[in-house]
């Protein structure tokens, strides 16, 4: 019955989706931005599910429970085996849609429109140079492939909770591979406005389902350890009452330095520079549509995440199911899921989940598929390319896209995906310094390409490197961050360049900034 609901969910969702966005794109740039026309209310739910995904749901469950393999949390904790944050996880959902939102609908999207190109490492190649924007598209591309791929794990894990409930033996890795379908599928057939159409019902149902299992949790199944009462008193008697109040967990060092400053520090350089985050506001038809949804972005996004965070932390009171949660807490949400909740729910638990997955998967296949056809392929070897060719391209490169997520899946199917964000996203940050530097102050391409590759090197050495340094200093994030920022600034300082893009562009800014005409 569970994998009943799904399907027929998002087999009529994609379908109807499709019929309506393949009568609506009828060129390669209808596919690949919406030609440019999305109003507000589209921009707003496709740019609020593209960071949410396994960074909002199962990255922040396994932050929230941690490992598992005992039956008492009391013991856990004396044994040093309890590494969970509880509620501490949830300031990762309000830095990313309360800091983070905001500045991205209200500064950045605007920003880009501004500056007129279709894609992120097109703006980057109109102030620093081709060659700048080539590398950008490059390695962004194999960068938030790493993304995508944590994407499809939560995916999988979706898919192998339903089938599992279902009475479908599925392995992880087989659900997995059914994921990697329903991704391609997601953009396959109408590019941009198929996903932003998808979007905007997925946030609606995302929300809903998730917070009606909460609530039957509450009432089927936990009522009988005495509710959720209990689940708060299980983590007092454990030492750990702090855990369950977001100020109770803002004294604890882990929260500030693993979560709160990480989620606004990435979010807001990695994001501004990816075409994955950013690709809603291409699509926008004017600065006003990536602004007007700001209140509504901002509270979508941080509703969105709670119930994961809730349910994990339950699961962790509840004896035989902490027993059976791994080392990353992977387990945790699936396993409650399938104890404590009817079937049917079980079902609209994981279409919840799927919504959010699948929305910021799909966004990461559509990103780089654009960026592989668009900045790439045509922009590189086919610039002379017909339309009907440059839609068979986009077409081409959503299914490789797609293909690329796949060992990466497989391969961290039982892996804590939370690091891999440190370090993809924190490729980001000195994209973002040379961008702000360069629109707002001064171009100097030297001074980006060096800053760019220096901080690269420190950030792959000091991710895959030891280090033995105190605090936060071992930390890939805290390293990149300093290079970045002093880099940026000194080497732009030193540098000889040219005066800032938008100075020498006031004409175009002027030319962009006009409001689209209906």
């Amino acid at each position: 019955m569970a994998l009943v609901i799904a399907i027929v969910y998002f087999a009529v969702l994609i379908l109807i989706a499709s019929l309506y966005s393949r009568k609506r794109v009828k060129s390669a740039e209808d596919f690949a931005n919406a030609g440019g026309g999305l109003g507000w209310l589209m921009v707003t739910f496709s740019f609020v599910l593209a960071p949410l995904g396994s960074g909002h749901t199962m990255s922040q469950w396994e932050k929230a429970a941690g490992a598992g393999g005992w039956e008492n949390l009391a013991d856990a904790v004396a044994g040093g085996l309890y590494n969970g944050i509880g509620a501490g996880a949830m300031w990762w959902a309000i830095g990313a849609g309360a800091i983070f939102l905001p500045i991205a609908m209200l500064w950045i999207g605007p920003m880009y429109k501004k500056i007129g190109a279709p894609t992120a490492p097109r703006a980057i190649a109109k102030i620093f140079g081709h060659k700048l924007g080539y590398f950008h598209a490059a390695f962004q591309t194999l960068t938030w492939t790493g993304i995508g791929a944590s994407e499809l794990v939560a995916t999988g894990a979706a898919i192998w909770t339903l089938c599992n409930a279902s009475g479908i033996p599925l392995t992880i890795y087989q659900a997995i591979v059914i994921g990697f379908v329903l991704t391609a599928c997601y953009v396959l057939f109408g590019g941009m406005l198929q996903m932003a159409w998808l979007n905007c019902v997925n946030a609606v149902v995302m929300i809903v389902c998730s917070y009606a299992c909460v609530g039957i949790l509450g009432v089927q199944y936990l009522s009988q350890f005495g509710g959720w009462g209990a689940v708060f008193e299980t983590y007092d008697m454990a030492g750990l009452g702090s855990f369950m109040s977001q100020p109770g967990t803002l004294t604890l060092p882990p929260v500030w330095l693993g979560v709160i400053i990480p989620v606004i520090v990435l979010h807001l350089s990695a994001g501004a520079v990816s075409q994955t985050m950013m690709q809603p506001f291409f699509a926008a038809k004017d600065q006003s549509a990536c602004r007007k949804g700001v209140f509504l972005g901002c509270g979508i996004n941080i509703m969105s995440s709670l119930p994961w965070i809730f349910i994990a932390i339950a699961a962790m009171t509840v004896p035989k199911i902490a027993a059976q949660v791994g080392p990353n807490g992977l387990e945790a949400v699936p396993l409650l899921a399938q104890e404590g909740l009817p079937v049917p729910a079980i079902g609209f638990l994981m279409v919840a989940l799927l919504a959010a997955t699948l929305s910021t998967g799909g966004g990461v296949v559509m990103a780089n598929s654009n960026v592989l056809a668009n900045d790439i392929i045509i922009g590189c070897c086919m610039p002379n390319a017909d339309d009907k060719k440059r839609m068979r391209i986009n077409r081409i490169c959503v299914v490789i896209a797609a293909l690329l997520l796949l060992p990466g899946a497989l391969i961290m199917a039982h892996e804590f995906v939370f690091n891999l964000f440190l370090w993809v996203f924190s490729f980001g940050m000195p994209v973002f310094v040379v961008l702000v530097i360069g629109y707002n102050f001064k171009v100097s391409r030297t001074a980006a390409w060096l800053t760019i590759i220096i901080t690269y090197i420190i950030d792959c050495i000091w991710t895959f490197v030891p280090m033995p340094l105190p605090g936060v200093w071992s930390m890939n994030l805290y390293m990149t961050m300093v290079v970045s920022v002093v880099l940026g600034i000194v080497l732009h300082l030193i540098i000889p360049g040219e005066t800032a893009w938008k100075k020498r562009h006031a004409d175009e800014i002027e030319r962009n900034s006009q409001p689209a005409v209906d």
